[in-house]
């Protein structure tokens, strides 16, 4: 799956209003791959450091996936996104699960620019949509 692919498909799943991790599992690995894309590949993060960036990233790039961030991080972790050391307090970025692997041009994607981006281009269809409906109750 190619950048491109996971943006459009991001969009539609964090603008779409969904609640919860999605059912389908191509969707939900491309949550939760997109979930961790800040981090560095090698760099070791604290669990604070971990909480505060996904809190970052269910607030701004996908409210709609309404989990709480405890929840989004044992997902990570039980699906191999994220890596935590034998005491729990330090994580390192995983590489998910081997039959769920992307191309690598999604290590690229930023998940809050797409979501800007996507939500520019929302409110954009609505305005034209709402100028359109404006132009045909004027006639």
């Amino acid at each position: 799956m190619t950048a491109e692919e996971v943006s459009r498909r991001l969009a539609a799943l964090c603008l779409g209003g969904a609640r919860g991790f999605p059912k389908k599992s191509r969707d939900r690995h491309i949550l939760l791959a997109a979930a961790t894309l800040w981090m560095e590949p090698g760099a070791v993060y604290t669990e604070r450091e971990v909480n505060d960036a996904l809190a970052q990233w269910l607030e701004e790039a996908c409210p709609a996936l309404a989990v709480d961030v405890v929840s989004l991080r044992r997902e990570l972790v039980d699906f191999g996104y994220l890596d935590r050391d034998d005491s729990g307090t330090h994580y390192s970025g995983g590489p998910g699960p081997a039959e769920w692997r992307f191309a690598d041009d999604v290590a690229d994607v930023d998940p809050i620019d797409v979501m800007r981006a996507a939500r520019a281009e929302r409110e954009a269809r609505r305005r034209a949509y709402e100028a359109s409906r404006a132009s045909k109750d004027e006639e």
